[in-house]
């Protein structure tokens, strides 16, 4: 059987009260995710948008507003999973919305259990022969990333008994580093904590064909065996780029064609870049030369790119 989807891949918008958030265009968010609806919108057959979360800064009642009015312009079907700035357990944020409050206002699929830390996960048929499954990595009181017993129980259960299908995985933190860096401390926390344990079971599973990511603001492709991991930048942040992906079957093999796009005019990309090489971030990756980081964000062009068979 033929099998062919077409969809988007968008993160990390980190609508912003404070503007400024980790080097991002937090206050021009709903603006880049507006343009960045109105694209898609044109595409015939894009079969769906895929958001991984991040889609706030703060998690207050405002951010959330602007992210529901420009979510309302979105004419495609949509997913989401959250991310760690969906929700906050912290002294410092006292207005913000909990982690379980914001999301069944964002997706009311996500209302039913209570989407506490680490729940928020489900499995859904996308297209005949596509199984969509979408993992919570949020940990309630730190901006690290896990996936628990139990939904590593889940997952196990939902692998298996979707054997017959082209399986996606989308989650808010990497479960692969991205470079050396991930293994120093802080940096570290750009990467599941458990990441290792749900890349064992991924590689029992030949018909996990993406795994899919935010979190670390940059554009990443990596194959590993018969799957691809493609981490997106920030919607918001330098390049503010989004993804559409291609995946089809061809004579018992199968096709992935990645795209990136940026959503932002010369003058937004240019601001966008200035914000991220002044950044805290940038000068923590490498304080003698930020700018390494901001080239980092970006991706190099097999990053930005790809078009290939990953197995068959």
């Amino acid at each position: 059987m033929s099998v062919y989807v077409h969809f988007a891949h968008v993160t990390d918008v980190h609508i912003s009260e404070r503007g400024d958030s980790w080097g991002t265009l937090g206050d021009l968010g709903p603006r880049l995710l507006r343009e960045c609806f109105a694209r898609l919108n044109q595409i015939d057959d894009l079969d769906f948008v895929l958001i991984t979360g991040d889609v706030l800064d703060l998690a207050t009642s405002g951010e959330l507003s602007l992210f529901m009015e420009a979510l309302g312009t979105l004419r495609k079907p949509w997913h989401f999973v959250p991310g760690n700035h969906d929700g906050f357990i912290h002294e410092s944020y006292p207005a913000a919305f909990r982690p379980a409050e914001a999301l069944p206002i964002i997706d009311p699929r996500l209302a039913d259990p209570p989407p506490e830390a680490n729940r928020a996960y489900w499995s859904r048929t996308v297209k005949p022969g596509i199984q969509l499954i979408g993992l919570d990595s949020r940990i309630a009181d730190d901006w690290a990333g896990e996936i628990g017993p139990a939904q590593l129980d889940w997952l196990r259960s939902e692998l298996a008994a979707q054997a017959g299908s082209a399986v996606l995985i989308a989650i808010h933190h990497p479960t692969r580093l991205l470079g050396p860096h991930n293994r120093r401390p802080w940096w570290d926390k750009f990467i599941l904590r458990n990441g290792e344990a749900v890349e064992r079971l991924l590689d029992q599973h030949t018909n996990v064909r993406l795994v899919i990511a935010g979190h670390h603001h940059a554009n990443h492709i990596a194959q590993c065996g018969a799957r691809l991991h493609l981490t997106t930048a920030a919607l918001s942040g330098y390049p503010c780029a989004y993804r559409t992906i291609r995946l089809a079957s061809e004579n018992g093999q199968w096709r992935v064609r990645i795209e990136t796009h940026t959503v932002a005019d010369g003058d937004t990309l240019e601001l966008a870049r200035a914000r991220l090489l002044d950044s805290d971030t940038a000068r923590r990756f490498d304080s003698g030369n930020p700018a390494a980081w901001v080239a980092f964000c970006a991706g190099r062009p097999s990053d930005r790119h790809f078009d290939g068979v990953v197995a068959g």
